[in-house]
């Protein structure tokens, strides 16, 4: 479902972000919480930006230097650099499977995402598992056109955790 605003009472909960630059885009999104559902809104879908352009997006899009952004860990240099340009950003925690482990936070969730984040909508519809040769399903989604996903995936994961109890899964919230 898509949600056209973001309602004014809506509690902005953080933001996702992913790196990019040269294939890839830079792919980020804000989190909100709004009468027990989580919307997701695009704010950045673009190749070519350095951690310099990223922070001062983030300074022309009206961001407060408290804004918590999860980016992916896997760059800890460019968190570094957001962070000396006043951002309060930190790295995802990955662990073992920790892309499953993401994908199956994401899919306890329903979301609501705005009418105007066209690249969440275009990921959503078509991010699809891996097959081996014979056409079985692996379990492991492709790499591909999921920059956006990831950036909500990051979100999610130090967000919401899923505890495992006797076999049962357990939502939290940190």
């Amino acid at each position: 479902p898509s949600h056209d605003t973001i309602p004014s009472d809506a509690e902005c909960i953080g933001m996702g972000l992913d790196f990019g630059f040269t294939n890839d885009p830079t792919a980020c999104v804000m989190v909100y919480r709004y009468n027990g559902e989580l919307i997701i809104d695009e704010l950045l879908y673009q190749k070519g930006y350095t951690n310099q352009d990223i922070a001062q997006f983030f300074n022309h899009a009206g961001l407060n230097k408290t804004m918590s952004i999860v980016a992916d860990s896997a760059e800890p240099k460019s968190i570094e650099e957001i962070r000396r340009f006043g951002k309060t950003i930190r790295g995802v925690t990955k662990g073992k499977d920790s892309i499953n482990y993401g994908i199956q936070v994401m899919q306890s969730q329903e979301y609501l995402v705005t009418s105007n984040s066209l690249n969440i909508i275009r990921e959503f519809r078509s991010y699809i598992w891996d097959t081996d040769k014979q056409g079985n399903k692996l379990n492991k989604p492709i790499d591909y056109n999921n920059h956006i996903c990831d950036a909500i995936r990051y979100h999610e994961m130090e967000t919401l955790r899923i505890n495992k109890n006797r076999g049962n899964y357990s939502i939290g919230i940190r």
